[in-house]
């Protein structure tokens, strides 16, 4: 049994031609991911990782930026 990892991906329109961020929104809830926050220019999206690569590479005028995510160091004092 394969674990499936949800991903997170910024959705940023870079063309004024493209479709708009409530057409993608819809055209990414088709294709089963989920629309976490959706603005007039960008949109942040969350599924598995296949899911969003096969419906964004289809999307003209919207670039994707994947979220990283950062662990905070701990920054405690060590006694010893």
């Amino acid at each position: 049994m394969s674990e499936m990892v949800m991903q997170q991906v910024i959705l940023r329109k870079n063309s004024p031609t493209g479709p708009s961020s409530n057409e993608t929104a819809e055209k990414i809830g088709r294709a089963g991911a989920t629309v976490v926050d959706q603005k007039a220019s960008s949109l942040l999206i969350e599924g598995d990782e296949e899911t969003i690569r096969s419906v964004t590479k289809s999307l003209n005028g919207w670039i994707t930026i994947p979220m990283k995510r950062y662990s905070v160091p701990d920054t405690r004092k060590k006694a010893g």
